[in-house]
């Protein structure tokens, strides 16, 4: 008696074979159309925090702007993880060199105050892309970004029911 293991294929494989029995499941999974379009929020009179869990921000929160993108969202949906950052602002903090621009590196990165806006800091990007993490706390942050898949790419498919 053999066996036969029957392999299953990952979101990101389907999406590449575009079979058209799976690619709208796949489509609608990793919502393409919010990954496409750029998010800008501005978080203003937050809660002082070194480490800042973008995905703990709803639509509809009053400590939440949405400057453009997310228009699909309803209140109470939470923000979408980061995918990649197209440009990060501190605008205050309680630490007078913590304001100013950011770039970001990996989570095993080192971060950077921008020193009193002379130059460009370094806030270090989670590995799942939920949250930044700052050399210090900070109040209020304006960031632009490309937002992660909703789906892991790299999990089995399986059909949406």
């Amino acid at each position: 008696m053999s066996v036969t293991a029957t392999k299953s294929d990952t979101n990101a494989q389907v999406l590449n074979q575009a079979d058209p029995n799976k690619v709208s499941d796949a489509l609608r999974k990793v919502k393409l159309g919010r990954m496409l379009s750029p998010v800008k929020i501005t978080l203003a009179a937050i809660t002082a925090a070194a480490v800042v869990d973008i995905t703990s921000f709803k639509k509809g929160d009053s400590t939440v702007t949405i400057n453009s993108g997310l228009a699909d969202m309803i209140a109470n949906d939470a923000l979408p993880a980061i995918g990649a950052i197209k440009s990060m602002r501190v605008t205050t903090s309680g630490t007078a060199n913590s304001v100013g621009s950011y770039a970001a590196t990996d989570a095993g990165g080192t971060g950077l105050s921008p020193l009193a806006s002379t130059v460009v800091g370094l806030a270090k990007l989670s590995d799942d892309g939920k949250s930044l993490t700052f050399l210090t706390t900070v109040t209020g942050l304006v960031i632009e970004y490309i937002p992660r898949s909703d789906a892991d790419l790299e999990a089995a498919f399986t059909p949406l029911s």
